[in-house]
């Protein structure tokens, strides 16, 4: 059901300035940048494990997080495999979720940081072959 750490994910100001940075410094690729308008932001993955967010409106969730916290760690995704059944599992705990999102196929479930010691997480549910199998099945 849990399955591993997905990513981290690191509110910032300046999508491109930080983009760029960490690039440089950890020599890490970011892939294009993506923009949800529902939930006012824009957003880059990276195989290494990291998720860089922007606001794109003021007053986004993002916006708030930033102006309350300044940049850092926004959240931590965990994947799981069988969604319903993690939030189910975590409710009986007394657990539960604050919002979710769904954009494509990845759904995702979030919950509040003051019952994670701080830390809000996000269980997402998305289907995925492995890196090296997507990298074996491209034709040259």
């Amino acid at each position: 059901m849990f399955e591993t750490i997905d990513r981290i994910v690191v509110a910032v100001r300046d999508l491109d300035k930080a983009k760029k940075q960490l690039s440089n410094l950890l020599n890490v690729d970011f892939d294009l940048p993506l923009v949800d308008e529902e939930y006012h932001m824009r957003a880059v993955y990276s195989l290494f494990g990291l998720e860089l967010v922007e606001s794109t409106k003021p007053g986004s969730i993002i916006d708030q997080y930033l102006d309350a916290r300044g940049e850092g760690v926004f959240r931590v995704v965990i994947k799981v495999t069988e969604l319903d059944s993690a939030v189910k599992h975590l409710e009986m705990n007394g657990v539960h979720p604050v919002g979710e999102i769904t954009v494509g196929e990845l759904h995702e479930v979030a919950f509040h940081p003051k019952d994670f010691h701080g830390i809000q997480i996000v269980l997402a549910e998305y289907s995925s072959n492995h890196p090296a199998t997507i990298a074996a099945l491209k034709t040259p």
